[in-house]
């Protein structure tokens, strides 16, 4: 009896304190309200300055609600403050509302559009640190509307403000913000430059806040470069700073752009680890909730329907309907499409999938991010190969690989230009500090007798001149051997990467489609009969050219008659060859990078040179294997050529290079030809 009691006392102070919360609440809703009123009522009773500041209090206190008529109230404050010649209040609270629109409520081009109608107002605001503001804000507004060419000229409108104020911070802000731009934009060298001076200020500064953000922006430059794991350090280090400082704003959106990394190298639950630690810290903070929330719960609708986690979706999904104007509209709209995309398909309700995918698709054609619109096409053969629409599934598949090859051709492009770029960065910052270290020993000289430091100033000069001249030729060496280590790991890389491609399309899509040809057989429908059987045969020709499997089964001898056999049947050259065989000398990497070089030496001639005739000569001696590719085609300028090399002639010369070759490249303008000479010691 007496436990029955002490659960009903329990029971009772649970709902009165509920009550008193609830109440709580209620009456400072309501005491909101009231001064709300009350401010409108004195506004209407008051003019002048007084009414000014009450106004200026109103857009306070309603800031961000849109249901409290917060945009009209912030337009009429404005245009009173204009009115009265208070230049600068009019333009505080007009960069307020960009970055409310922009930032809070995920309007980026209203938020254009009032900042292109407010400044073209030029109202004379003398306060650069107001200034400088303004225009940070509205660079956000072209950036998150997609214009991120035009968001960095207005950021670096900004940064001249803040240097105008000689104020570091702003000016860091102002470039960090440009830095993320270049980014955007796949400028990563420039952005890597700027993300260096932005450190350096906000270490000097000891402002850690910021530097977590600029440590998160160069995490999304290398990952963007395909460094996923130099992205991890620094995210991680960004993550801990943020921690000791209780930045919450910038540890949820770390780790929000981790779980992205996670899920861009298919470690999806890693990433769903990341998103529920981001939501609860974003739980802690309405402010940090408000603008992150939608992000995250969107991308764990996506990330549980990939891990095949349904029960766990459809949880995510029923608390995002609660508020569906919050969750799934303005910049948040694509971002549910996908996840419902990815949801529906995890159901295995597949017409609501390819619906969902197809708005998706055209949303990120529309804004053309390439990296996106690869991820859709990948999306999208996987929801026509479940509902058998194979034709539409392949493709979106060749589509899906197509970009990817190019993406991956441009981040080693980009990751050349980065790295290089780097070492020419640190090779004049250690030039810098060796002379000053000679200029402190100079100085110091000084103090000598004049016949010791004449002597003492001739010797060090004389020694300076020797070690620089050493450095500098170390420096050229080790820049050397990095570039060319680089672009040959670029190369294996490629290797590897066609080698995984082309296994995969021959296990998965081309066994599948061989069952498929099986089937229609007894189909008795001729027409898809021939479909697949087509479709099967490009599927390994796409093989093929990915990956040579003909040197495994033939050898390398037999590879290199083949290829001569398909160009001498496919095109109008005429071949003479004369081909030794060459199999079981060179190693397995040796043998593919000769039958590459040998590859795209046939295919510039087929491209460019407008031949008649190729000539091919392969022999071997004790100890070279000499090849001699020639035509008669139009021929090019040789010397003008080997100062701009092309990409292709680069890959060949890197190719020689890792098989510790010679190649040499002979031609003449005017119908001279070409002749191409690889030597390959044995």
């Amino acid at each position: 009896m007496n436990t029955k009691k002490h659960y009903l006392y329990i029971l009772k102070f649970i709902v009165c304190l509920f009550l008193f919360s609830s109440s709580l609440s209620y009456s400072q809703k309501q005491q909101k309200e009231l001064n709300i009123d009350d401010l409108k009522n004195h506004i209407h009773n008051t003019s002048g300055v007084q009414k000014l500041k009450l106004l200026d209090s109103l857009c306070r206190i309603t800031r961000d609600r849109i249901e409290l008529k917060y945009d009209s109230i912030v337009k009429v404050t404005i245009e009173y403050a204009i009115e009265l010649d208070s230049f600068d209040i009019a333009n505080r609270q007009a960069a307020r509302f960009i970055w409310s629109l922009t930032n809070r409520l995920g309007r980026p081009n209203e938020g254009k559009t009032f900042f292109e109608e407010f400044d073209a107002r030029q109202l004379p605001v003398t306060d650069n640190a107001l200034l400088a503001r303004f225009y940070l804000n509205g660079g956000d507004s072209y950036y998150f509307s997609e214009e991120i060419e035009k968001a960095i000229e207005i950021y670096n409108l900004a940064s001249k403000y803040a240097i105008k104020l000689e104020d570091s911070i702003l000016y860091g802000t102002s470039k960090k913000y440009i830095a993320d731009a270049y980014i955007r934009t796949g400028n990563l060298v420039e952005a890597s430059k700027i993300l260096k001076e932005v450190e350096d200020i906000y270490i000097k500064t000891n402002d850690t806040i910021r530097l977590v953000n600029t440590k998160s922006s160069r995490a999304d430059l290398y990952s963007m470069n395909g460094f996923y794991d130099e992205a991890k350090l620094e995210r991680d280090e960004a993550i801990e700073l943020a921690k000791i400082v209780h930045y919450e704003s910038g540890l949820i959106s770390t780790l929000l752009n981790s779980s992205i990394d996670n899920s861009n190298t298919d470690n999806h639950i890693q990433a769903i680890i990341n998103l529920n630690l981001a939501l609860e810290y974003a739980k802690n903070s309405d402010e940090v909730k408000n603008r992150y929330e939608p992000h995250i719960l969107n991308k764990l609708l996506e990330e549980y329907s990939i891990a095949d986690s349904l029960g766990k979706a459809t949880e995510i999904l029923k608390e995002i309907q609660r508020n569906p104007e919050r969750y799934t509209k303005g910049i948040f709209e694509d971002e549910h499409i996908k996840g419902l995309s990815y949801y529906f398909y995890a159901k295995k309700d597949f017409p609501k999938a390819l619906d969902y995918a197809q708005k998706h698709y055209n949303y990120q054609i529309k804004n053309n991010v390439i990296e996106n619109i690869k991820g859709v096409h990948y999306l999208l053969y996987s929801i026509h190969e479940a509902m058998g629409n194979y034709k539409l599934a392949l493709d979106h598949y060749e589509e899906a690989t197509n970009i990817n090859d190019s993406i991956l051709s441009l981040k080693r492009s980009k990751a050349l230009s980065y790295y290089q770029t780097l070492y020419e960065t640190e090779k004049r910052d250690a030039e810098i500090v060796s002379k000053e270290s000679e200029i402190e020993i100079l100085d110091s000289k000084n103090k000598i007798k004049t016949q010791w430091m004449l002597f003492g100033g001739i010797g060090l000069l004389a020694l300076f001149t020797i070690l620089y001249l050493l450095r500098s030729q170390k420096y050229a060496d080790s820049k050397q051997i990095l570039q060319e280590q680089f672009s040959q790991d670029l190369i294996n890389e490629q290797e590897k990467e066609r080698t995984r491609l082309a296994r995969e399309l021959h296990d998965s899509v081309g066994q599948k489609l061989m069952l498929l040809s099986k089937q229609t057989k007894n189909s008795g429908d001729s027409n898809v009969e021939n479909l697949a059987d087509i479709t099967l045969e490009e599927i390994r020709s796409i093989s093929r050219g990915l990956h040579p499997s003909n040197l495994e089964r033939l050898g390398l001898t037999e590879s290199i008659n083949a290829l001569v056999y398909n160009i001498n049947a496919n095109t109008d050259l005429f071949f003479t060859d004369e081909i030794d065989n060459i199999d079981n000398i060179l190693s397995k990497d040796a043998e593919l990078h000769t039958y590459r070089i040998i590859q795209e030496t046939l295919s510039n001639i087929v491209k460019h040179s407008e031949a008649k005739a190729v000539k091919m000569n392969i022999s071997k001696t004790a100890n070279t294997i000499n090849i001699e590719v020639s035509d008669n085609g139009k021929g090019f300028d040789s010397e003008t050529k080997y100062k701009n090399i092309s990409l292709g002639l680069k890959t060949l010369f890197e190719r020689a290079k890792i098989i510790g070759a010679e190649i040499y490249l002979n031609s003449q303008v005017n119908g001279g030809g070409t002749k191409v000479t690889l030597n390959i010691p044995i």
